[in-house]
């Protein structure tokens, strides 16, 4: 038992550790009051640890204790930020009695914190929330989770790459988060021995730095992104199953003879629906001259061409699923199972801590890279980890990711650029080039709405770990393309059953209350982004208006991802800053159905400026004492390029 209350200040953190076996943590501007930790093994809860204190120094001090479950080490030290914020870290280990199928470790749990404003990180891409607080709903959240309250905001972080998944999620209620978990999830882990990596808490009034300084700590591997920069096309999008080798050439023809987009697009890339299946990855009678053939005729136009591959997906009828039951992942039974689903389509997937699989993702990527293919979509990365049991059960759950993508990076490097969709940011930036950032998007409203919080987000990615991809730069619009086919799409039918009386809901055309306006919305997201600008139109269906919009946004100069400057205030950012090469692009956007003046002081940000201009139009921009003030009508941006 603790004989008495600890009390440290680590350089301003205050820390203390009461006999109760609670300890509270005073964060300048942000005190953490009251917490405890927790583990949870199958049916077994125990009430507490027993704590002693084993080892105390004037940074650190550690506590060991023991119940059902095994031995514990409790660690808490003085932690410093790249920048020099100071704050402390909380590390977890244990000895389990015996290995537990699944486990929960709360290395905090936190009863309540005030707060105005959370900012939440999806594992993957998209699932990033943007919360004002007061609200009543639940939160979840990875990597780095922002918290705001005042002028202060604390940040609780995880390394990027991760012993063991870790995640902070609980509930919200009115002006208060309630029931915080600081937590880890292990499952199907077959050691006895947990070492978890520390969760370190910073606070400031600067979060963009924050996360800046968290991004920095966490790269792998240094990279030069100049060539990635490019922008391209993919198929997805407008043509989704649909795609033919026809109508892949018939745009990179369109994209080689135009005057603009031909000196701008790079990559003509070929997503879904090339395949025979998921897990049988030849050609199919809609591209009947094979894959080799496609890649040479893109090249003959100047292209590099890009190939889309779900690596671990295998879809019933694939040959693997018939006869290499080795290869696949299990399920609680410890026999294969159906784990992955996606648009109804159902399949196994690929267990990559077996040998054998690992050297049929090498020899597979081998192959088609020299063919000649230059850029590699990796899709359903994450969909993997459906599966609840692999070979390998000495490999945390958080390595699975990483260990699929490893041989394809072995096979291409050096010959093709890896995109990584669906991929797990724990897994690392060695391995990939680029990362999907936002969630799916379409052109409609609610598809831009619900993107725009995970691609703001993310800006501390872009260019230090990974080039960000926000998903594609869409042009056609309900005026900006003469295309009857446009709404013809209705993907969502295969989620109407037969019972079903009222389908309307799954009756969402792939366009949907987007005109010029909130499609120049969609792509000064992009632009923000800064990162991967790839178009999916059916481009020779694009009007005069469309195809100056395509023109523009792949002829626009890549500078650093915008900072949403609301980012810690909004559920949807409407004032964004961008550095571009010597000049400035600012954006501001009104997501509401009513016109609104919006005002950017540019002096605020140490921006000095003589002109701007409207980057969709060319139009004049006044700048008044430094502050650009506008009016701008329901669901419509101005994108600022300042000079």
């Amino acid at each position: 038992m603790i004989a008495q209350n600890i009390c440290r200040d680590f350089n301003g953190t205050l820390l203390e550790i009461k006999t109760d076996e609670t300890f509270s943590i005073a964060l300048p501007g942000f005190p953490v009051l009251n917490c405890v930790s927790s583990v949870k093994g199958g049916n077994i809860e125990p009430a507490g640890f027993n704590w002693n204190v084993c080892e105390e120094t004037d940074n650190s001090v550690c506590l060991v204790g023991e119940n059902e479950l095994g031995k514990w080490r409790l660690e808490f030290a003085a932690a410093m930020n790249l920048t020099g914020i100071n704050g402390i870290s909380v590390k977890m280990s244990g000895d389990l009695r015996q290995a537990q199928p699944d486990l929960d470790v709360a290395v905090l749990k936190i009863a309540s914190l005030k707060a105005d404003h959370i900012l939440t990180q999806g594992i993957a891409m998209g699932g990033c929330s943007s919360i004002n607080l007061p609200a009543n709903t639940s939160f979840s959240s990875h990597y780095q989770t922002m918290i705001s309250a005042g002028d202060h905001i604390l940040q609780i972080g995880y390394p990027l790459m991760q012993q063991q998944p870790g995640k902070v999620h609980g509930k919200i209620h009115a002006h208060e988060l309630q029931d915080v978990l600081v937590s880890y999830r292990i499952s199907h882990f077959g050691l006895k021995k947990i070492d978890l990596d520390p969760v370190t808490l910073f606070a400031a009034k600067d979060g963009f730095q924050l996360m800046y300084d968290w991004a920095d700590a966490n790269i792998e591997v240094k990279k030069d992104f100049t060539d990635m920069t490019a922008p391209g096309w993919n198929s997805w999008d407008y043509y989704r199953w649909t795609i033919t080798e026809e109508e892949v050439l018939k745009n990179a023809e369109f994209i080689a003879h135009d005057p603009v987009l031909s000196k701008h697009v790079k990559r003509i890339i070929v997503d879904d629906g090339w395949q025979y299946c998921y897990g049988e990855w030849e050609a199919n009678h809609l591209f009947p001259n094979g894959m080799a053939y496609l890649a040479k005729e893109i090249k003959k136009m100047g292209f590099v061409p890009g190939l889309w591959f779900a690596p671990t997906i295998v879809e019933p009828h694939a040959r693997i699923a018939q006869t290499d039951y080795d290869m696949l992942a299990m399920g609680e039974s410890g026999k294969p199972c159906l784990s992955f689903q996606c648009m109804k389509r159902h399949g196994f997937v690929l267990d990559p801590t077996v040998p054998k699989v690992r050297k049929y993702l090498f020899d597979m990527f081998k192959r088609y890279a020299d063919m000649g293919y230059g850029y590699f979509k990796l899709d359903f990365l994450g969909s993997t980890l459906g599966a609840r049991q692999f070979a390998d059960a000495s490999v945390p759950r958080s390595q699975i990711v990483r260990k699929i993508v490893e041989p394809v990076y072995e096979a291409v490097n050096g010959k093709a650029r890896i995109l990584g969709c669906n991929y797990n940011f724990e897994s690392g930036n060695k391995v990939v080039d680029a990362v999907r950032v936002g969630g799916d998007i379409h052109a409609t409203w609610k598809g831009i709405c619900h993107n725009v919080a995970s691609v703001a987000a993310r800006f501390w990615g872009n260019k230090r770990l990974w080039l960000n991809d926000p998903d594609f730069a869409l042009c056609r619009s309900l005026d900006t393309a003469n295309d009857p086919d446009m709404t013809r799409l209705l993907c969502g039918l295969v989620y109407i059953t037969p019972e079903m009386t009222d389908s309307k809901f799954c009756e969402f055309p792939l366009v949907d209350e987007v005109f010029r306006p909130q499609a120049e919305i969609l792509l000064s997201i992009v632009l923000a982004a800064a990162g991967a600008v790839n178009l999916s139109d059916n481009l020779p269906r694009l009007n005069a208006r469309g195809l100056e919009l395509a023109r523009r946004v792949v002829g626009a100069d890549s500078g650093d991802a915008a900072i949403p400057v609301d980012l810690f205030c909004s559920d949807k950012p409407s004032y964004w800053l961008q550095k571009v090469k010597d000049y400035h692009r600012v954006l501001l956007i009104n997501w509401n159905d009513e016109p609104g003046t919006y005002s950017f002081d540019l002096k605020k940000y140490g921006v000095t400026a003589d002109s701007a201009v409207n980057f969709w139009n060319d139009q004049i921009v006044k700048i008044n004492d430094g502050v650009i003030s506008v009016e701008l009508q329901p669901r419509s941006c101005l994108l600022a390029v300042v000079k």
